[in-house]
């Protein structure tokens, strides 16, 4: 594992975090106002793209990438075997028919809307990924293991999302902080899976749009319930897949 790259990495991203989503934060709380304010909303995109920001400066100081092209060629890896986007798909499949089964749902945006949030979600949650999936999980796996690194990486996850729940008019706002960070598990479940076995990062940027995407046309609410059962059936399904496929690569 390089220590000094992973440690660049969260130091960058939890500063930025800090000065952005937590300033947002105490604006919002003290003065009694929304992240619809103009002002609260640069700070809050400028928050998200933390991860993202300090991927390619810890990833360039580190002589991972040498310039912003090169940086963004190993992030758009589009090209890889239809396996994976079934994958991706699957994982996408078994958030959303766990939840709406559990819980009940309401439809919000009509279902072709698909086409035009997901990319949209690029900026809304996929950004991340080139930190998350692209850094911390891989160099994390290299001294703790598949299983490990994943429930690292998910309260690190966890963790930098909390400002956001104090931010007023964020749909994080009226979530419960724990019941989420159950989910930030399950996803890292399955993003990490997906990046194991893709050895790429777009495909997790593409999971990550496509469950934040979906979440404007499928409306549920977390449970006890659909948070554990979601967690069980996907780390089943991980290791499973990725015993599948370290036979395969044999």
């Amino acid at each position: 594992m390089n220590k000094k790259l992973v440690k660049e990495f969260l130091i960058i991203t939890f500063t930025i975090m800090t000065l952005f989503w937590g300033g947002c934060a105490l604006i919002s709380q003290i003065f009694n106002v929304t992240v619809n304010n103009i002002f609260l909303r640069i700070m809050h995109i400028i928050g998200g793209f933390s991860p993202t920001i300090a991927s390619y400066v810890s990833l360039k100081k580190n002589n991972r990438v040498k310039n912003f092209k090169e940086w963004i060629k190993k992030i758009f890896d589009i090209k890889h075997n239809i396996l994976i986007y079934m994958l991706v798909v699957l994982f996408v499949f078994i958030y959303y028919i766990l939840g709406c089964t559990i819980n009940g749902f309401e439809y919000g945006a009509p279902i072709f809307m698909i086409f035009v949030i997901a990319p949209m979600m690029l900026f809304g949650g996929g950004n991340e990924e080139v930190g998350w999936r692209m850094i911390l999980q891989p160099e994390l796996e290299k001294k703790w293991g598949f299983n490990i690194a994943t429930i690292f990486t998910a309260i690190i996850w966890w963790l930098w999302h909390l400002p956001i729940f104090f931010i007023k008019g964020t749909a994080n706002a009226n979530m419960n902080y724990f019941l989420f960070g159950t989910m930030c598990l399950v996803l890292s479940y399955a993003l990490a899976t997906v990046r194991k076995t893709s050895k790429g990062v777009f495909p997790c940027i593409l999971l990550h749009c496509l469950i934040n995407g979906l979440s404007a046309i499928f409306i549920f609410n977390y449970s006890l319930l659909s948070c554990c059962i979601s967690l069980i059936v996907t780390v089943i399904v991980s290791n499973l897949i990725l015993s599948v496929n370290k036979r395969y690569s044999r």
